[in-house]
């Protein structure tokens, strides 16, 4: 099955939005613990929280959007060897052909050399 360009650019970006959501609801949890209790463990280390929110989003953006990309290389490549395989197989089959008509004619002369002693 080959995945058109409009299903690989969904297939990129369906996920970031859903990416996006999940991070704004990360935020406004962590923004939540911090507004609850302002001197708890979750206010000393609200900004490496942050920090891993974006990075994690960004990282997973990143990696996402490069397996789509190598899947649309991969469809191109099976296409491209697809072409070159159905080329291959045409210039196979022609020279079977004429290594049969070959073989033929070497049958013939060996008849009718043997016909002749």
């Amino acid at each position: 099955m080959r995945l058109s360009k409009q299903s690989l650019i969904l297939a990129i970006i369906v996920p970031l939005i859903f990416g996006l959501i999940i991070i704004w609801n990360f935020m406004s949890a962590i923004n939540t613990l911090v507004n609850v209790v302002p001197e708890g463990s979750t206010a000393k280390i609200y900004d490496q929280l942050v920090y891993i929110g974006i990075f994690s989003f960004l990282g997973l953006a990143v990696y996402w959007c490069v397996m789509v990309y190598l899947i649309h290389l991969l469809q191109e490549n099976l296409t491209t060897l697809d072409a070159n395989l159905d080329k291959a197989a045409d210039i196979g089959a022609k020279h079977l052909s004429e290594s049969k008509n070959l073989l033929n004619q070497v049958i013939n002369i060996l008849k009718r050399y043997e016909t002749s002693q």
